[in-house]
Formats: C-alpha cells, sequence, structure tokens
C-alpha cells in the first residue's frame, strides 16, 4: 500500500502543468490574458512580450512605447488603441481588429497581421519590413513613410489608403486592391503587382523599377514621373531603362 502511494504521487507529480488566464494577473512577460477585458486600460512602457492576448479587448488601450515581441494578439480587438512606438518584432496580429489604432513610429518587423482590420488606422514612420498582411484590409489607412521592404501584401485591400513616401522594395501585392490608393514617391523597387487592382491610384515620382505589374488593371492610374526601368508592364512588356511615366 506504502509502495503504491509513492507511485501516484510520482506520476501525479510528472503530469504537465495547465495554466489559465488570470484577467487580474498585472501586466509582465509570458502572461496570459487570453479572452479578457483590457480595455481603456493604460499600459505605457510595460513589458509584455511572449503574452498570450488572444481574444482580449485592448479597445482604446495604450501601448505607447510598450514592449511586445513575441506577443500574441491573435484575433484581439485594438480598435483605437495607441501602440505609437512599441517595439513588437514578431509579433502577432492575426485576425485582430485595429481599426482606426494609431502605430506611430513603431518597430513590427517580421510580425504576422494575416486578414487583420487595420481600416483607418494610422501606421506612419514605423519599421514593418518581412511582415505578413495577407488578406489584410487597410482601406483607408495612412501608412505614410513607412517601410514594408519584402512584406506580404497578397489579395489584401488597400483601398484609398495613403501611402506616400513608404518603402514596398521587393514586396508582394499579387491580386491585391490598390484601387484609389496615394502611392507618390513610394519606393516599389522589385516588387510584384501581378493581377493587382491599380485603377485611380496615384504612382507619380514612385520608383517602380523592376517591378512586375503583369495583368494588372491601370484604368486612369497616374505614373507621373514614374520610374519604369525594367518593370515588366500589364501585356508582359519589360519597359526599356530610362522609362519615366510611360512604359517604353
Amino acid at each position: 500500500m506504502y509502495r503504491n502511494s509513492i507511485v501516484l504521487l510520482f506520476c501525479l507529480s510528472t503530469l504537465p502543468v495547465i495554466t489559465y488566464a488570470a484577467c487580474s494577473d498585472p501586466a509582465a512577460p509570458l502572461v496570459n490574458w487570453e479572452d479578457c477585458d483590457k480595455s481603456n486600460q493604460d499600459f505605457q512602457k510595460t513589458d509584455l512580450s511572449s503574452a498570450v492576448l488572444l481574444r482580449a479587448n485592448f479597445g482604446a488601450t495604450n501601448f505607447k512605447k510598450a514592449r511586445l515581441k513575441h506577443a500574441d494578439f491573435g484575433s484581439a480587438n485594438l480598435n483605437s488603441a495607441n501602440l505609437d512606438g512599441v517595439k513588437a518584432k514578431k509579433a502577432r496580429f492575426v485576425g485582430a481588429n485595429l481599426t482606426k489604432a494609431s502605430i506611430k513610429k513603431a518597430r513590427l518587423n517580421l510580425s504576422n497581421f494575416d486578414r487583420a482590420n487595420l481600416s483607418k488606422a494610422t501606421v506612419t514612420q514605423s519599421n514593418l519590413s518581412d511582415v505578413s498582411f495577407y488578406n489584410t484590409r487597410l482601406t483607408e489607412a495612412n501608412i505614410s513613410e513607412s517601410t514594408f521592404n519584402n512584406g506580404n501584401f497578397e489579395q489584401a485591400d488597400l483601398t484609398e489608403v495613403n501611402a506616400k513616401g513608404a518603402a514596398f522594395q521587393q514586396a508582394i501585392f499579387s491580386s491585391a486592391i490598390l484601387e484609389d490608393g496615394n502611392f507618390q514617391n513610394a519606393d516599389f523597387y522589385r516588387a510584384k503587382l501581378d493581377n493587382a487592382e491599380l485603377s485611380g491610384a496615384d504612382f507619380s515620382n514612385a520608383n517602380l523599377q523592376g517591378a512586375d505589374l503583369h495583368n494588372s488593371e491601370i484604368s486612369n492610374t497616374n505614373f507621373s514621373n514614374a520610374r519604369l526601368d525594367n518593370a515588366i508592364w500589364i501585356n508582359y512588356k519589360r519597359c526599356r531603362p530610362g522609362s519615366v511615366g510611360v512604359c517604353k
């Protein structure tokens, strides 16, 4: 009997520890706030690295200059949240609602925003290199002067976006919607814009050198003074070096 008790205790001690979300837990790395309501709160300069924040409500919450590396905001509500100056390398925002969120001078490189909603968000002067925006909604967002090099915008909706002066070097926009967007002075060097909807967009003074625009829709699109050297045009024609405004 004694021996059996010892065996039972040993078995119980080797079982994995199951942790549950405790919404009252203070902000800290690895905190689990899954499904918690943290709306209208102030987490300015806090460290939430690797935090589990799935489906949590952060509406109008202040994360200014917070550390969010590896944090998981999957399907969370960040409507009107302040993420200015955050350091969020490799953070996850898949399916999150970031409508009207403010993301200025932030570092979110290598993060994932697939299927998220950033409509009317302000994402300016930020580093979002190597970030995935697959099937993401960015309608009427202001993403000017931010860096999105090597980003994935496949099937994303950027209708009426303001991306003036933004960098999209080698980014992928295959089958994306950029209709009526402002891309003045933007850098699309070697970007893929094939099968994209570009109607009514303004690419004046943009750099499209080496970009691929085959099968894209360019009705009423403005390419004034845009650099098109070696770009692949909508009919698969390669533009000659020195092409400016018109594919020659």
